[in-house]
């Protein structure tokens, strides 16, 4: 092992072999993940089906048009390799135009085909409620987006309920996922939908370029905001959603218009103004009222007193009380006649009789065979029993 060497010392002979042996190299392949940076400089990865390459263009070099993910482009330039993280790349002193990549003629061909459907149609688009009480997330549960957005959230507003579905937002299955999250949503008391993710090369981010995630994202009856990565990120959700964030924290931000103390405040004031209205109204009210009735007032109990003499005098006393003596009378008749049908001892006037224990009366139900006497009562006379045999009731 004495001949071993530092990994310092490994990768700068490396990148010496590199830089020799690739000092002057041109490549196509299509752009993806383009980063520009704020100092000017530009990071991006050409690729084509089968591998990828980093790639950085400084600040200083000249760019005659926009470069975007998808497009395929030619570069030229010398491979380097940047020791702190072990990685070869392109360092690009030219670029240029060499056509459309795959991924960005599919992206345009579904956009024009969105659009021609009415899609993307402001009219069609529904606003955001004014101040949601319920509010639902499709994201990936794992990463800084969720996180940021709850904390969003519950910091501008913490009286809001938040409905989180777990989701996939990268990968094969991804685009399916997120349609069926938009459905759950719908149907959960969430107000408003943020689906979205963070930054990543349009590979990354295809999901929300697919027609399935259109498609629910148009049919949802509740309004939906795409907040899907970066500020200069665009996808197909963007165009169809009915707001676009810049980011997943814009997002949280578009939820919560006003903080919970503006909130207050506004109530506060409201309040004031309420009262002071309200006090004016009725001061307003009690002078009309001590001008008009305290002139009137005479006269008004004065046709007050005719009126009420008037009623007094078109009454006949004498013929209302002897309705209201006819009422009780008929009232007293019918409830004599349902004493009388109630009456126990009426069936005797027709020839039947009591049976009777001990002073209590048996019962119809009640099995003759559980008394060893009993009295019969007539309607003139009554007579005591004894039981000495129980016949069958077919022999009556």
């Amino acid at each position: 092992m004495t001949n071993a060497v530092s990994v310092s010392q490994l990768t700068q002979a490396i990148k010496k072999t590199l830089e020799i042996s690739f000092d002057d190299v041109c490549v196509e392949g299509e752009i993806s993940n383009y980063k520009p940076h704020n100092s000017g400089h530009k990071y991006f990865n050409l690729k084509d089906s089968g591998a990828v390459i980093n790639c950085v263009m400084w600040a200083s070099r000249p760019l005659q048009f926009e470069m975007q993910d998808g497009m395929k482009v030619i570069v030229m330039g010398r491979v380097t390799v940047y020791a702190p993280q072990g990685k070869y790349q392109i360092e690009v002193s030219q670029i240029q135009p060499a056509g459309l990549g795959d991924l960005f003629i599919a992206f345009e061909a579904l956009k024009e085909k969105l659009n021609q459907l009415g899609y993307f149609d402001s009219s069609r688009k529904k606003p955001l409620p004014k101040l949601p009480l319920n509010i639902g997330i499709a994201t990936s549960p794992t990463g800084a987006v969720i996180r940021d957005m709850k904390t969003t959230i519950e910091r501008r507003f913490p009286k809001c309920t938040i409905y989180f579905r777990p989701t996939i937002v990268q990968g094969e299955t991804a685009a399916e996922d997120i349609a069926k999250a938009i459905s759950e949503l719908e149907k959960s008391p969430a107000e408003v939908i943020i689906i979205g993710r963070g930054g990543g090369s349009i590979e990354d981010l295809w999901c929300f370029n697919t027609e399935i995630v259109a498609n629910a994202i148009f049919n949802c009856k509740k309004p939906i905001i795409s907040a899907v990565g970066h500020e200069t990120d665009f996808t197909i959700s963007d165009f169809v959603a009915d707001v676009r964030a810049a980011t997943p924290t814009a997002a949280a931000e578009l939820v919560t218009p006003k903080l919970l103390d503006d909130i207050w405040e506004e109530l506060t004031l409201y309040k004031l103004n309420f009262n002071r209205l309200l006090k004016n109204h009725i001061n307003q009210k009690r002078q009309q009222i001590e001008l008009n009735f305290g002139k009137y007032l005479k006269r008004i109990i004065a046709n007050k007193i005719n009126t009420f003499n008037q009623t007094i005098d078109s009454i006949d006393l004498q013929k209302l009380v002897s309705q209201l003596i006819q009422n009780k009378r008929n009232v007293l008749s019918n409830l004599e006649l349902q004493i009388s049908s109630n009456n126990p001892v009426r069936p005797l006037d027709k020839g039947f009789a009591l049976l009777r224990h001990k002073g209590r009366i048996i019962k119809a139900d009640e099995p003759i065979s559980n008394f060893k006497s009993v009295q019969i009562i007539r309607k003139f006379d009554s007579a005591d029993a004894k039981i000495i045999n129980i016949l069958p009731k077919e022999l009556f």
